[in-house]
Order: structure tokens, then C-alpha cells, then sequence
């Protein structure tokens, strides 16, 4: 028996480690090119939080405008503007301006350029403020997570979501992105260091990532179902050997 617990615990061993081309070696290290980051670009529904910091000449240093308002987004009150169907963006004093297709940078200059108008050296900060991704399957905390910075990658969403159950396939994520108008499943793997090459290491607004269960979790039924079965289990083997040991120490 104890050789088969041996057994199944070295195979959960390498079915739940990541980066597993890594030499298990103190010192010694292992350079991978990442991916080139993309700027995400302004979509139709994107909630921008527009931010004019200028000096104000009436109170003799320097006055913060913040531009923005409640909006739906992700079932949540967030503080921003709504890009219109349009792909326009309705800022007070500032007017409307064509925002789809561009990054935040350029919509920032635009913003810019625009406020020297009405603003004494404007310095101005856009970000999308309804940047969501959903994490779904064998992780801790399924959900949609709504995130503050626009350069996250898979790692660090799984990271958000408690990080992946002992039962999720980390060889195998599915991650899902909308890109004019269809859906694009792509399978990855957590396994190896190339990950950090993929063209979906970084993520983009709206993407999805499902974690699949290994399939003797799934056969095992749900979450609660597996823990229960596991310390169940557990209980079972220690009762066993220390039935044996103190059986050997009798002999």
C-alpha cells in the first residue's frame, strides 16, 4: 500500500506543479523571451476614467479635474465614461471625441490637446476602468474580477482567482476572446516556461479562462464531494499504518 500511495503521490505531484522545465536545481536559472505587450484598444461599452491635472491660477497651485461619472459595468457602479455605440466619448467642457480603436496613450493625447483649451498645461491620465477578465473551473474564487491595471497576464489572474484547486488541469486551460465578433478558444499550458511567449500570456478586456478538472476529480463529483472523499481517505490510510506499526512493534 505504501508503495502506491508513493506512486499516486508523485503523479499528483506532477500533474498540479507549474513551469515543470525549470531544472529543480538552487541556483541555477532559466531565461524565457516574454511576449510583446499590446496596448488593449477602446471598444463600444468601455467605461474611460478621465483624469485633468492643471494648474489653477485662482487658488496658486495645482487643481485635479476628475471626469467622471456613475456607469454600469460588470453588474458594478464604476466611476468613467461610457463609449457610445458610436465609439464616442462625451466629456464635459471638453466635448464629444472618437475614442474605438484607439489606446488609452493616444486617447490621453486627444484628451490633451482638446483641454489646452480650457486647461494652463494640462497633464492628463485615461484608463479603461471597467477592465474585466472571468476565471472559471478549478480555481479558489471563480468570478469576474474587474482590474485596476490594463497589464495583467494569465498568471496573475489565476493568482486573483486563489490560484487553481489540486483538481485543475494545468496542462490544458482554455482561455476564450471575442475578436471581431466570434469566439476564439485557445488551449495553453501552465506545464512550461513558453507560456510566457503565447500570444495570450498577456489578456486582453473580456477574456475568459476555464480550468478544466483532471479526470479523477471530475469523476470524484464536486469540490466538497472530493474533499470530503479526500480527508476521508486520508483518515483511512494513517488509521492503516498506524495499525501496522503498532502491530510491528508487538512482533
Amino acid at each position: 500500500m505504501a508503495v502506491v500511495i508513493a506512486f499516486s503521490a508523485c503523479n499528483s505531484a506532477k500533474q498540479v506543479a507549474y513551469f515543470q522545465d525549470v531544472a529543480d536545481t538552487v541556483g541555477v536559472e532559466k531565461r524565457v523571451r516574454t511576449a510583446a505587450y499590446n496596448e488593449p484598444v477602446i471598444n463600444t461599452g468601455d467605461i474611460l476614467n478621465i483624469e485633468v491635472t492643471t494648474i489653477d491660477a485662482n487658488i496658486g497651485g495645482i487643481s485635479t479635474v476628475q471626469h467622471a461619472k456613475e456607469e454600469e459595468g460588470g453588474g458594478t457602479q464604476i466611476k468613467g465614461y461610457l463609449v457610445d455605440k458610436n465609439g464616442m466619448v462625451e466629456i464635459p467642457i471638453i466635448g464629444k471625441l472618437q475614442v474605438q480603436g484607439k489606446t488609452t496613450m493616444e486617447v490621453k493625447e486627444i484628451v490633451r490637446n482638446h483641454a489646452l483649451k480650457y486647461y494652463k498645461d494640462p497633464l492628463v491620465n485615461v484608463r479603461i476602468a471597467n477592465f474585466y477578465i472571468t476565471v472559471l473551473g478549478e480555481v479558489k474564487r471563480p468570478g469576474l474580477y474587474i482590474v485596476g491595471n490594463e497589464k495583467i497576464n494569465i498568471i496573475d489572474a489565476i493568482g486573483l482567482a486563489g490560484d487553481l484547486s489540486l483538481g485543475g488541469k494545468r496542462g490544458n486551460v482554455i482561455i476564450i476572446r471575442e475578436e471581431n465578433g466570434e469566439s476564439v478558444f485557445k488551449r495553453v499550458s501552465l506545464n512550461a516556461t513558453d507560456i510566457v511567449q503565447s500570444e495570450y500570456y498577456y489578456l486582453q478586456s473580456g477574456d475568459k479562462i476555464y480550468i478544466e478538472p483532471l479526470k479523477a476529480f471530475a469523476r470524484a463529483g464536486t469540490s466538497d464531494e472530493r474533499a470530503t472523499r479526500f480527508v476521508s481517505l486520508t483518515l483511512g490510510v494513517v488509521s492503516v499504518l498506524v495499525a501496522a506499526v503498532t502491530l510491528a512493534t508487538r512482533l
